[in-house]
């Protein structure tokens, strides 16, 4: 962009020969590759890094949402469990019997969140 200006600036006055418009633009291009060759490229790794490891907390505090996710799971399988237990006391060993496999497999979700979680975090 810098070159392209020099070359236009260069082009507009009419006392410059082409001899001095090749030298400007060589100039120009010296400038250029100094500037470039002098730019830390290193800083801008280093943001780049920090934002990625930054990613990985914010990873891991959306998937402690699957958490929430299986308080609630929980709630709902032992709330029913008492709805029906409620309405037929007769059955409450087998009804007791379905909410322990439900909330055994609504745990192991919530297991597996935060085994991921931590996979994130530490890994």
């Amino acid at each position: 962009l810098k070159l392209q200006f020099l070359y236009f600036i260069a082009i507009l006055k009419p006392k410059n020969s082409p001899v001095k418009l090749l030298k400007m633009m060589r100039s120009g291009m010296r400038v250029a590759t100094r500037a470039a060759v002098a730019r830390p490229v290193q800083a801008r790794n280093s943001s780049l890094q920090v934002t990625v490891s930054g990613l990985n907390y914010v990873g891991t505090g959306l998937s402690a949402i699957a958490l929430a996710g299986v308080g609630v799971g929980i709630g709902n399988v032992f709330g029913s469990f008492l709805l029906a237990a409620a309405r037929q006391p007769n059955l409450m060993r087998a009804l007791f019997n379905y909410a322990i496999l439900g909330f055994a497999l609504t745990e192991a979700i919530g297991l597996f969140a935060l085994m991921i979680a931590f996979l994130m975090l530490f890994a």
